[in-house]
């Protein structure tokens, strides 16, 4: 009984996740790839660009508040994301939007990558969700880069309070080129972990005893 309410939450939640992405009778089709830990991955062909869109889908054992406080919160990237050497914030555009820097570690005689990127948090309080959505710019006040500087063409996380507030489902999308000489087919089969070892560490990282709960969030969330 417990499991097939679970999987009338999740259905629910993730209606609107979905018909959002594909309201036309065209829309790109996501393919499963694996099911491991709790997450399922997806695959996507994006036309135009040789490397391919993954999506990972996932329960957090958390409050959304705690979620998106992690989530949100720059400083603490190199905690939790993987292969995250530094990450920091360049600029603070508005409160929920920033010009983020994030240098990424490269396996052994690969080059390391940095990028530079917009996030923006959105909040709907009516549906308990916040959307977060992540692509490179171009910023002046970003520092030069000694690295191989690649592109964030789309990544975003969805976080969805379910289960009573209790727990959040979480589906996160990357689809990015990390530029330099790297063969197309290497940079697809790394990141084609990257949903499932993001939503594993961003559960490892929710349920440490320093996080702290954003005052901001909460108070974008709460009932009027």
């Amino acid at each position: 009984m417990r499991i097939r309410k679970l999987a009338l939450t999740l259905a629910l939640a993730l209606a609107p996740v979905f018909a959002s992405s594909s309201g036309s009778a065209d829309a790109p089709h996501w393919e499963r790839v694996t099911d491991s830990g709790g997450v399922t991955v997806f695959k996507q062909e994006v036309e135009g660009s040789p490397v391919i869109a993954f999506k990972g889908i996932g329960v957090v054992n958390a409050p959304l508040v705690r979620v998106a406080s992690v989530v949100t919160d720059s400083n603490r990237t190199v905690e939790w994301m993987d292969r995250i050497a530094d990450a920091h914030i360049v600029r603070q555009v508005s409160p929920f939007e920033r010009i983020v820097y994030t240098h990424l570690k490269s396996p052994p005689l690969v080059a390391d990558r940095d990028f530079v990127t917009d996030a923006k948090a959105e909040f709907d309080r009516a549906n308990k969700r916040v959307t977060i959505r992540i692509h490179s710019v171009a910023d002046p006040a970003a520092p030069p880069t000694s690295h191989v500087r690649g592109q964030i063409l789309h990544s975003s996380f969805v976080l969805t309070s379910i289960e009573g507030g209790q727990k959040t489902l979480v589906v996160t999308e990357i689809h990015a080129d990390p530029k330099g000489s790297l063969p197309t087919w290497v940079v697809n089969l790394i990141q084609k972990d990257w949903p499932l070892k993001t939503i594993a560490n961003l559960r490892a990282q929710c349920a440490k005893g320093d996080i702290k709960d954003s005052a901001d969030i909460a108070a974008q969330l709460a009932s009027p």
